[in-house]
């Protein structure tokens, strides 16, 4: 590995404009933005849709299971056969995890989620970033993404919480919001996008200058 190269990993609760600060940081710092990369790069090695693999980031659910059922209900046809591989969640972890690994030794990057912290503890030259904000200003901003009432929008909130507490927990055996495994943690409902892009790419020069 050139030892020059650094890694960035971005970890953020939704709602916290946790991928516009990573997209603009890249673009501040002038190194690659890896957020759907990832799903596109497992997705062409599985030879399956990013679409089908994307509702899986993540979370724990069994969303093929519950696809297969469907189907089958629906129309014998369409359900998996026993030749058919189902990717458990494991295996959609380790994928990611390989591929993240895989870039992080040729280029330098930020990686946004993904477990991307703990897929990198041992890089070299690494810095781990946890973004997280109010929930009043997490609801508002989730209301304008996903076109949602307050309640909905609320809900949404407290289930992508648990479901990514859940698998972070189940795959690196941690609490992902303990302050005590980043770098640098940041309020942006207090600081803002514009202020988090100044203040990270300060700390990140400080760390390689």
């Amino acid at each position: 590995m050139d030892e020059k190269l650094y890694a960035i990993t971005v970890s953020h609760q939704i709602g916290s404009s946790g991928a516009p600060i990573g997209k603009r940081l890249s673009e501040r710092l002038d190194v690659p933005f890896f957020d759907r990369e990832i799903l596109k790069r497992v997705s062409n090695r599985l030879h399956m849709a990013e679409a089908d693999l994307e509702h899986r980031e993540e979370r724990l659910r069994s969303f093929w299971h519950s696809y297969s059922r469907t189907a089958e209900l629906l129309d014998p046809a369409l359900s998996l056969t026993a030749d058919q591989y189902v990717p458990t969640d494991m295996d959609l972890f380790q994928l990611e995890s390989e591929t993240i690994l895989r870039i992080a030794e040729k280029s330098s990057g930020l990686f946004i989620g993904r477990c991307g912290r703990h897929i990198l503890c041992d890089h070299p030259r690494h810095i781990s970033l946890l973004l997280y904000a109010d929930p009043a200003n997490r609801i508002e901003r989730i209301k304008y993404l996903f076109h949602l009432g307050a309640p909905e929008a609320k809900k949404f909130m407290e289930e992508n919480d648990r479901d990514r507490a859940a698998y972070i927990r189940a795959f690196t055996g941690q609490d992902w919001l303990d302050a005590r495994l980043y770098d640098l943690c940041l309020n942006t409902s207090r600081i803002g996008v514009d202020g988090a892009v100044e203040l990270i790419s300060a700390f990140v020069k400080t760390r390689f200058p």
